[in-house]
C-alpha cells in the first residue's frame, strides 16, 4: 500500500473511528475529554487531507490526466455474476478539493462546539454525532462509484437529522429533523433511480466506467439521458436546498449553532454542486436538464435573497444567505463553469462558518436570544466579534475575495438565454446581498442598544466568548482574507482551473469581461449596503421605502407560500385520505376481520369449556354421537 493510498484511508475513516471509541467509552470519559477526542479525530482526518493534496499537487507528471488520478480499492462490497460494486475511493483534484474544504472547516467547527456545548449533559452525544457526519461527508466525496456515494448521501441525511433534532425534548428541532430527514428522501430516491437506469443500461456503476460509455449509449437530448440527469438533479436540488426542495433548510436552524454551521457551510449543502460537477459529462450529454440546473440556481438566489431581506432571526438571515449563495453555485455549473462553481464553493466554506459560528457568539452573549430587533448596539460589548463578523459580510456581499464575480464574468463571457439571466439575475442577487447582509450588522451590532441586550447581556470583561469558540471564528476569518490574497496575488482562480480541468473543465473569461462585471457586481453590493445604513438611519426613511413594498414584503414573510402548497398539496391530502383509511378501512375491514376470528375462537372454546363438565352420560352421549356420525359418512361414502 503506498503512502498515498494509505493517507486517503486515515483521511476517510479518522472521524469514524472517532465515532466507534466515543461511542465505546460511553460515559466511562468526561465530556470534555470526548469533546477534545472528538475534535482530535477531525484534525487527523485534516491532517491528512493536506498530505494527500500536496502529494498528489507535486507528482512527477503533474499536467498530466492520469497522474493526477488515483483509484484505491479496499475489498469487492457486491458482486452478482459479472457485475461489481468495489468499496473504492477517486483521489483526484476534485474529490481533494472536497475533502480539504470538508476536513477543514469541519475540524474548526468541532473545536468551536467544544466551548459552545461545554454546558450540554448529552455532550458525548453531539461529538459522535459531528463525527460520524464528517465521515458520511467524507464518504460522499471520495466515493468512485454511484452505489458508495448513495450509501454516503443517505448517511448524510441521517447524521443532518440526528443533529438538526439533536435536542429531541422540545417539539421544533423533532419537526425541523423529520422535515429534513424526508426532503432529502426524496433525493436519496432521484439517485438511486438513476443508478438503476444506469445499471441497465451499462452494467457498472463505476463513475470511470459510466462516464466513458454515456455518450456511445445516450444519445446527446434522448430520453434516457435527460432522464438520468434529471434524476441526478434531484439528488442534487435535495440536499442542497434549492427550490422545489428548499423548505428543510430555514427550519434546520432548531440544532445547536454549530450544526448549523456544519451543514450551511462546507459540507451539506454543497454537495448538490459537487455531484453535478462530478456527474457534468452526463449534465452535458443533456442541454436541456444541465440549462435547468442554471435556472434553478437563479431563481433559488433571487427568491432565497428576497426571503433574507425581512427575516429576523439571525441564524435564517444567514441561513437564506446560504440558501441563495449554493443558488450562485448551481448557476455556475449549470453553465459550465465548473471551477467557478467550485472556487465560490471554497470561500463560501470560510466565510459562510464565519458567520454561522460569529452570530453563535452573539448568542452565546444574549443567552440565547437570536431576534435582531432585540440586539442593537453590541458593537462596543462584542468590538472583537463585530470585526470579524464583518469581514464575513464583506465576503458575502463579494467585495472580497471575487468568488461570486468568477461565476458572473464566465456567464458574461459564454453569452446566450441562460447564461445571460445568469448573469443578470446573479447581479439583481448581488444588490439584495448588500441589503440583507448590511441590515444584520446593523441591526444586531449597532444603533441604540435595546433593552433586553441591556439586561441579558453577559459580561464580557473577561472575553467575548470561550477561547475555542473565539479562536475557531478567527481561523475561518484568516481562511477567508488569505483565499482573496491569493485570489488577487497569486491567481488561485486560474490555478484551481487548471487544478479541476481533466475533471471538471472551466470557462475563462477575458480580463475585460471579468473588470467589467466586478466593477458593476461591486456597484451594486455598495448600492444595497449604503441603501441600508441610509435608511436604518431614521425611522421616517425605512418607512418611505418599505411601504410600497409592504405588499412583496408579506409574500417574502410567507416564504413564498411554498410551506403552505406542501401543505395543501401534499400533508392535508395524504392526512385525510389516512383518516378516512383509518376510519372506514382499518377500524371494520381490518380489526373487523381480527374481531370476528377473535369471537369465534372465543366462542367455540366457552362451548368446548362448557362440554368438559365431568358428566359420563353426557361424554357417551357424545361418543356414541360421534361415532354414528362417522359410520354415516363412511357408508355414505361406501354407497357412492
Amino acid at each position: 500500500m503506498s503512502s498515498l493510498e494509505a493517507l486517503s484511508w486515515i483521511c476517510l475513516f479518522a472521524p469514524l473511528a472517532g465515532v466507534v471509541l466515543l461511542t465505546l467509552a460511553g460515559s466511562r470519559i468526561s465530556r470534555g475529554l470526548a469533546a477534545w477526542a472528538g475534535t482530535g479525530f477531525a484534525l487527523v482526518s485534516f491532517a491528512a487531507a493536506v498530505v494527500v493534496a500536496y502529494k498528489l499537487h507535486h507528482e512527477p507528471k503533474f499536467h498530466h490526466h492520469n497522474a493526477r488520478e488515483h483509484l484505491f480499492t479496499l475489498y469487492t462490497w457486491a458482486t452478482s455474476g459479472s457485475f461489481k460494486i468495489p468499496f473504492d475511493v477517486l483521489i483526484d483534484p476534485l474529490s481533494v478539493v472536497e475533502m480539504l474544504v470538508v476536513s477543514c472547516v469541519g475540524t474548526l467547527i468541532v473545536a468551536y462546539s467544544i466551548g459552545y456545548m461545554h454546558d450540554d449533559p448529552k455532550e458525548r452525544r453531539f461529538f459522535v454525532y459531528l463525527d460520524l457526519f464528517l465521515f458520511s461527508m467524507l464518504l460522499l466525496v471520495m466515493s468512485a462509484n454511484f452505489a458508495l456515494l448513495l450509501v454516503g448521501w443517505g448517511l448524510v441525511g441521517l447524521s443532518s437529522y440526528l443533529l438538526i433534532g439533536f435536542w429531541h425534548e422540545r417539539k421544533a428541532p423533532v419537526d425541523a429533523a423529520k422535515k429534513a430527514f424526508v426532503m432529502n428522501a426524496i433525493g436519496d430516491a432521484g439517485i438511486a433511480i438513476a443508478i438503476f437506469l444506469m445499471v441497465r443500461d451499462l452494467g457498472t456503476v463505476e463513475f470511470q466506467g459510466v462516464f466513458d460509455q454515456a455518450g456511445a449509449r445516450w444519445a446527446q437530448g434522448s430520453g434516457t439521458a435527460n432522464w438520468i440527469a434529471f434524476l441526478l438533479l434531484v439528488g442534487a436540488v435535495a440536499k442542497s436546498a434549492q427550490i422545489p426542495l428548499h423548505t428543510w433548510l430555514p427550519d434546520a436552524m432548531e440544532g445547536p449553532t454549530p450544526v448549523s454551521a456544519l451543514i450551511h457551510a462546507a459540507t451539506m449543502v454543497t454537495a448538490g454542486v459537487y455531484l453535478v460537477a462530478r456527474t457534468h459529462v452526463l449534465f452535458e450529454n443533456a442541454p436541456d436538464i444541465q440549462s435547468l440546473v442554471a435556472l434553478v440556481g437563479v431563481a433559488t438566489l433571487l427568491m432565497a435573497g428576497a426571503i433574507a431581506l425581512v427575516q429576523t432571526d439571525i441564524k435564517r438571515i444567514i441561513a437564506y444567505s446560504t440558501m441563495s449563495q449554493i443558488g450562485y453555485m448551481f448557476a455556475a455549473v449549470g453553465i459550465g463553469a465548473y471551477s467557478g462553481g467550485m472556487y465560490h464553493l471554497v470561500t463560501h466554506a470560510f466565510f459562510k462558518a464565519l458567520l454561522f459560528l460569529g452570530a453563535g457568539i452573539v448568542i452565546h452573549a444574549l443567552s440565547g436570544e437570536q431576534d435582531v430587533r432585540r440586539m442593537g448596539g453590541l458593537a462596543s460589548a462584542l468590538p472583537r466579534t463585530t470585526g470579524l463578523m464583518w469581514i464575513g459580510t464583506i465576503a458575502l456581499i463579494g467585495f472580497w475575495p471575487l468568488s461570486k464575480d468568477a461565476i458572473l464574468a464566465a456567464a458574461l463571457e459564454k453569452g446566450g438565454t441562460t447564461a445571460t439571466i445568469v448573469w443578470v439575475g446573479g447581479l439583481v442577487g448581488a444588490f439584495l446581498t448588500g441589503i440583507y447582509a448590511t441590515r444584520l450588522m446593523r441591526l444586531t451590532f449597532y444603533g441604540p442598544r435595546t433593552t433586553y441586550a441591556d439586561v441579558h447581556l453577559h459580561d464580557t470583561s473577561h472575553g467575548e466568548a470561550p477561547s475555542t469558540m473565539f479562536w475557531t471564528v478567527a481561523a475561518l476569518a484568516a481562511g477567508a482574507i488569505l483565499s482573496g490574497f491569493l485570489a488577487i496575488g497569486f491567481g488561485i482562480r486560474d490555478e484551481l482551473a487548471s487544478w479541476l480541468q481533466f475533471v471538471a473543465p472551466a470557462i475563462e473569461a477575458s480580463v475585460g469581461k471579468d473588470v467589467v462585471t466586478t466593477a458593476i457586481a461591486w456597484g451594486v453590493g455598495l448600492a444595497g449596503a449604503a441603501l441600508v445604513w441610509w435608511a436604518y438611519a431614521r425611522p421616517e426613511r425605512l418607512a418611505r421605502i418599505t411601504r410600497p413594498l409592504s405588499g412583496g414584503a408579506v409574500v417574502a414573510e410567507n416564504l413564498f407560500y411554498w410551506d403552505a402548497a406542501y401543505r395543501w398539496i401534499a400533508y392535508l391530502p395524504a392526512s385525510v385520505a389516512a383518516s378516512a383509511l383509518y376510519r372506514w378501512f382499518e377500524r371494520w375491514i381490518i380489526w373487523g376481520t381480527v374481531s370476528l376470528v377473535a369471537y369465534v375462537v372465543r366462542a367455540f372454546s366457552r362451548g368446548a369449556a362448557e362440554a368438559q363438565n365431568g358428566v359420563v352420560r353426557l361424554y357417551a352421549t357424545a361418543f356414541v354421537a360421534g361415532a354414528a356420525v362417522l359410520a354415516a359418512y363412511f357408508l355414505g361414502r361406501a354407497s357412492l
